[in-house]
């Protein structure tokens, strides 16, 4: 597979890398032309010339994977130089490394008027999502022509185990009154987000009650609820905005990756 076919699967795939890419090169470097994809662990596919200069293209790769911004990186491959790298070539090497980061996968659990209202949201954002609901009747393709995946089951923890969920994957409680179902089978997954709409009063009776079916008290407070930032929300959509607008804050929040070890 090409190079660039493979990054449009990646970007097809909502994967998370860099592309680095050889934008100018003065004198003698290695390669004046040359494209790697770099993945948030340090490891590659392609070159951009190898040698040390690549081991800080992909050292500066993996940073900008973590701060989730593109930039510009430039080196002077000249041991002899002022802020030159240890290498003889004498050339100097300019690179864009450009990142591609996943998108939110919704897993919208509950397809009532939020649950719709979300959905239009995502449509707008472009983040993949996937309804899980037990009504046949709300959870159809008319309803949500854009979601990737439909998931039906008059038992809804069952539809919510077929969603495959994964650590992209960001689950929305907002059943009809089914939350606790759902709640307690997302939180057997190791999952990037799970928030429910519930009163205080309502979140305290279901965390009382998981913990007495075994749900520890460190799953139950990866759980966001009340749900959404604090904006003042009153309306179906207003809501539907607070709980995108917590989705998105929480995204950006990168966790560090274990990195690979990189060759000298």
């Amino acid at each position: 597979m090409l190079l660039m076919e493979k990054v449009a699967t990646l970007n097809r795939q909502n994967e998370t890398f860099a592309l680095a890419m050889i934008i100018e090169s003065k004198g003698s470097t290695p390669r004046h032309v040359g494209k790697m994809i770099v993945y948030r662990d340090g490891a590659t596919e392609g070159t951009v010339g190898g040698g040390l200069a690549e081991h800080y293209i992909i050292q500066e790769s993996v940073k900008a994977l973590e701060k989730g911004k593109s930039k510009i990186v430039e080196y002077k491959l000249n041991r002899h130089a002022k802020d030159g790298i240890q290498m003889s070539c004498g050339g100097t090497l300019r690179v864009f490394i450009e990142v591609y980061r996943s998108r939110p996968e919704l897993v919208i659990a509950g397809a009532g008027h939020l649950g719709y209202a979300l959905s239009k949201l995502a449509d707008f954002l472009e983040y993949p999502y996937c309804i899980v609901d037990d009504r046949v009747g709300y959870c159809t393709k008319e309803r949500f022509p854009n979601a990737t995946n439909l998931f039906i089951n008059e038992d809804i923890g069952k539809a919510l185990l077929a969603a495959n969920l994964n650590e992209k994957s960001y689950v929305v409680i907002v059943t009809k009154d089914r939350d606790e179902i759902v709640l307690k089978t997302a939180l057997q997954f190791s999952i990037a987000y799970v928030g429910m709409v519930a009163s205080k009063r309502k979140v305290i009776t279901i965390f009382e009650k998981l913990k007495s079916e075994g749900v520890t008290q460190e799953q139950l407070e990866q759980v966001h609820s009340p749900i959404g930032l604090e904006i003042g929300s009153e309306t179906t959509e207003e809501i539907a905005m607070s709980i995108i607008g917590e989705i998105i804050k929480v995204s950006k929040e990168i966790k560090p990756m274990k990195i690979k070890q990189l060759n000298g």
